[in-house]
């Protein structure tokens, strides 16, 4: 409590045009989290899924094509990294950046926050 109790002190204290690039900042973190997919995709390569089949396999529901166009996206926005493996058959593999490992803890903590929120709102 007395962390958010600080948060919302040094809130306080900023001037308005601080306050509006900062929640510019929040829509772009939220931009990027409301890409459909994207928490499903970083979380099966987090945990180990590094090949496009993988991927898949652990994402139930996710087309190839919308599993290629998500995984160009989140490379553009240097979340995870594609590294072409030559050899044959060739194949590439992909990683978590630590950009993206930083916004894995952000999901992480909005996972505890519903939770509880769940369990505030089921009583």
């Amino acid at each position: 409590m007395e962390e958010i109790e600080k948060i919302i002190s040094e809130m306080s204290m900023k001037d308005a045009k601080v306050l509006c690039r900062e929640v510019m900042s929040i829509n772009d973190t939220m931009d990027v989290l409301r890409s459909k997919w994207v928490v499903e995709i970083l979380s099966a390569i987090l945990y180990g899924s590094t090949r496009f089949k993988a991927i898949q396999a652990d994402v139930h529901g996710i087309s190839e094509k919308v599993l290629t166009e998500r995984l160009r996206q989140m490379a553009d926005n240097h979340l995870i990294e594609r590294t072409e493996c030559y050899g044959y058959p060739p194949r590439v593999e992909y990683r978590v950046t630590e950009h993206g490992k930083r916004l894995y803890a952000i999901i992480y903590r909005m996972t505890e926050w519903g939770m509880e929120h769940r369990r505030l709102m089921l009583g």
